[in-house]
C-alpha cells in the first residue's frame, strides 16, 4: 500500500519476449513505486517468470500499435502517478532517487527526464540521441497520449505543469549496427503505414530534403560528430530511416493507385 505522505505509483512496462532485458528493468525500479504492471503481447520466452518473480501484476493483449499499446498500458494502471519504462532500458541511481524525491511533491503534473543511448559498448552524449528528452513519471489525468508509430509520445494537457528530473534513463538501443538496421526497417515500415493510414503523401522534396535535415540536425547542430565514429554512424542511420520512410510511403501510394 503507498504511504500517505508520498504519491502513489504505479510501474508500467509493455514487453514480448522481453527476458534478456526485463530483470535488468524491474531490478532498477525495486522499491520505487506502490505496484508493477507487465501489459505482455504473449511473449513465448521467460518474460512473464522473471517478472513475476518482481512481485509484477500480468496482464495479456495482442500488439497492435506502440501508441495503442501504450495507452492500454496507462489506463490499466492501479494509480494515476505512472512512471512508464521499456523493457531495454533502467533508470541510473540519480534518476531513481530524483524520482523518489519528486514523488513527495505536488508542485509538478509531470516530468521529463534524459534518456542516454547506448550503440555496442558506447553510450551516446550528443546529437539527436542525448539528451533525448522524455516525459515518463507523470499524473495521467494531465497527459494525453499521442503520436504516430512507431513513436508514442506523452503530451501535457494545456494546464500541465512540467519539471525536469536528475539523472539519466539508460537505453540499451542497439547491439551493432546491423541491429540498428534492421531497427530501421521494421520502425520505417510502421511509420510510413501510420502516416499512410493519415493520408499523408510523400514528395519527392520530402524525399531529398527531410534525411537531409535530420543528418544536419545530428550531426552539426547538436553535435553527433562530438561522438566520433559512432556519432557518424548513427546521423547516417537516423537520415537512412528517414528516407526508407519516405520511400515506403510513396511505394504504398503507388500500390494503392494501381489497385494493388
Amino acid at each position: 500500500m503507498p504511504s500517505a505522505d508520498v504519491q502513489p505509483l504505479s510501474i508500467v512496462v509493455m514487453t514480448y519476449n522481453e527476458e534478456e532485458n526485463i530483470g535488468r528493468c524491474l531490478e532498477s525500479v525495486r522499491g520505487l513505486g506502490d505496484e508493477i504492471l507487465i501489459l505482455d503481447s504473449y511473449s513465448t520466452d521467460a518474460t512473464i517468470d522473471i517478472a513475476r518473480g518482481f512481485g509484477a501484476r500480468i496482464e495479456q493483449c495482442p500488439f497492435d500499435s506502440y501508441v495503442n499499446q501504450k495507452t492500454r498500458l496507462i489506463q490499466l494502471a492501479e494509480y494515476d502517478w505512472v512512471l512508464t519504462i521499456d523493457a531495454d532500458e533502467y533508470l541510473s541511481p540519480e534518476l531513481k532517487s530524483s524520482i523518489l524525491k519528486a514523488r513527495t511533491s505536488s508542485e509538478y503534473d509531470g516530468y521529463t527526464s534524459n534518456r542516454r543511448n547506448k550503440i555496442g559498448d558506447t553510450w551516446i552524449r550528443h546529437g539527436n540521441w542525448y539528451p533525448d528528452r522524455k516525459i515518463r513519471f507523470f499524473d495521467r489525468r494531465k497527459i494525453h497520449i499521442t503520436g504516430k508509430d512507431p513513436h508514442d509520445v506523452m503530451q501535457p494537457l494545456a494546464n500541465a505543469k512540467i519539471g525536469q528530473l536528475n539523472g539519466d534513463l539508460m537505453h540499451l538501443a542497439d547491439e551493432n549496427i546491423s541491429s540498428r538496421n534492421q531497427t530501421n526497417e521494421k520502425h520505417s515500415t510502421r511509420a510510413a503505414e501510420a502516416l499512410y493510414a493519415a493520408g499523408k503523401k510523400s514528395k519527392l522534396w520530402r524525399m531529398l530534403l527531410k534525411p537531409l535535415a535530420r543528418f544536419l540536425m545530428g550531426y552539426i547542430i547538436r553535435l553527433g560528430f562530438l561522438d566520433g565514429y559512432y556519432g557518424w554512424i548513427i546521423s547516417k542511420s537516423e537520415m537512412h530511416y528517414v528516407w526508407l520512410r519516405e520511400v515506403k510511403l510513396w511505394e504504398l501510394w503507388k500500390m494503392k493507385s494501381n489497385g494493388q
